[in-house]
């Protein structure tokens, strides 16, 4: 073997999706079960509809999904975790704007008794006062420390300016919607939301037949009811956002974006291809122009996200004081030379192969197939969307690159904020 010659390799050219078994539970729940795992390891994802922008009160849907297991007078949070943990289980807590949930891990013997633990929990929670005064003190004494830094002060003005105050995705909580939260506001939240809304059910492991027969009993105690939810239209604010000034502060925070498109939209491909050559990897434009060669910060990136009801771009950074408006000048000399000049071959080339090795890491093993087939459903996605990607990476050349830049990354489309 010649070590000096380095090996063949191939690009990937398209992405075996392995698809899970869809089980109807109860009348509107499903079961997603992805049951081909080699060992007896198991995850058990439950999500509602009951993230913060269902909310009529600020905080709350966070609140009632860190108490949901909180317990009542008879067994304490403490005595559930206890139990949990007695089984070799492991809980998360999961909450964004669109979905809040639960996420239990064991093994295949004990998940059946994991899983009771969390069910009759569920059914008996009763939001004590005093668990419930307990997590107030603790999140408003976290919140403090954290909404003084810069980054949370830039990425809380810059949301709303992108999706605006009417839109669930631009509101914040401050320090007085914590002491505004009672306890009779998870009581009724957790009663329409959770007990009256329609939970969905994502299952990676070679579970026993008897397991699902029980997941079966436990969904027909749902009486779910129609949501009224209706999206408020973003409205996003262009243009430079007045400094919010921190007093003492040795760095600002910088965010740069505008609203988006969803991942249906035909130039979305094309568009997270730009985004990674501008700021979306480690070798980006604007981490060797501004972390390597100016030396201004740690990290820059840029990114496009997407939720149910409104997706954003954003460019993100931390630099001193003194360099904040020279960083801002780079970055739109990076996004202009996109606008002007053709990546080359060879940056296009590198680009498209981490990307498509990143499709191979987000497809290793059972749970990260899952979470590409949870992707591919909220967003209501086509089964062949990642084989669709992959021939887009392929595909995509310097000029469609030049012209998506030109389309959607003119100055006077974007919002800029900074604070420090």
């Amino acid at each position: 073997m010649n070590r000096s010659i380095a090996p063949d390799y191939t690009q990937a050219e398209n992405l075996a999706i392995q698809f899970p078994e869809k089980i109807q539970l109860a009348e509107g729940i499903q079961l997603f079960w992805m049951k081909d795992v080699k060992d007896d390891s198991v995850k058990l994802d439950i999500e509602w509809r009951a993230g913060s922008k269902y909310q009529a009160k600020k905080l709350v849907a966070s609140f009632t999904n860190k108490l949901v297991l909180s317990g009542d007078e008879n067994k304490p949070s403490s005595a559930i975790q206890e139990e949990i943990d007695y089984y070799g289980g492991f809980l998360q807590h999961e909450l964004d704007r669109d979905h809040a949930g639960l996420v239990l891990y064991g093994l295949r013997d004990n998940i059946a008794k994991v899983f009771g633990i969390v069910t009759e929990a569920l059914a008996t929670v009763s939001f004590p006062e005093k668990q419930f005064e307990k997590e107030r003190r603790v999140a408003t004494m976290a919140f403090n420390i954290e909404s003084k830094k810069v980054k949370n002060l830039c990425q809380r003005r810059f949301n709303l300016a992108v999706f605006g105050e009417e839109s669930a995705y631009g509101k914040s909580a401050d320090e007085a919607d914590f002491a505004a939260v009672e306890r009779q506001d998870l009581n009724d939240f957790y009663q329409a939301i959770y007990q009256e809304g329609t939970p969905i059910v994502f299952l990676v492991g070679n579970v026993e037949a008897a397991f699902i027969e029980e997941l079966k009993t436990w969904a027909q105690s749902f009486r779910p009811k129609t949501n009224n939810y209706t999206a408020q239209l973003s409205r996003q604010e262009k243009g430079r956002i007045a400094n919010i000034v921190v007093e003492d502060a040795l760095q600002s925070a910088i965010r740069i974006g505008r609203l988006m498109f969803n991942k249906t939209h035909p130039d979305y491909f094309g568009f997270q291809v730009l985004n990674t050559v501008l700021g979306g990897y480690f070798g980006s434009r604007l981490m060797a122009n501004i972390r390597e060669d100016k030396g201004y910060t740690y990290g820059i990136g840029s990114d496009l996200a997407v939720m149910e009801d409104a997706a954003y771009f954003i460019i993100s950074t931390e630099v001193g004081i003194d360099v904040r408006e020279e960083t801002l000048q780079e970055v739109f000399n990076e996004i202009e030379r996109l606008q002007n000049e053709l990546i080359s071959e060879e940056e296009l080339s590198k680009v498209k192969n981490y990307l498509l090795g990143d499709f191979l890491r987000q497809a290793d093993g059972p749970i990260a197939m899952m979470e590409n087939f949870k992707n591919i459903h909220f967003n209501e996605l086509p089964r062949t969307y990642y084989s669709d990607f992959i021939h887009a990476i392929h595909t995509t050349t310097a000029v469609e690159l030049q012209n998506l830049a030109i389309k959607y990354l003119q100055r006077e489309d974007l919002t800029i904020v900074t604070a420090g």
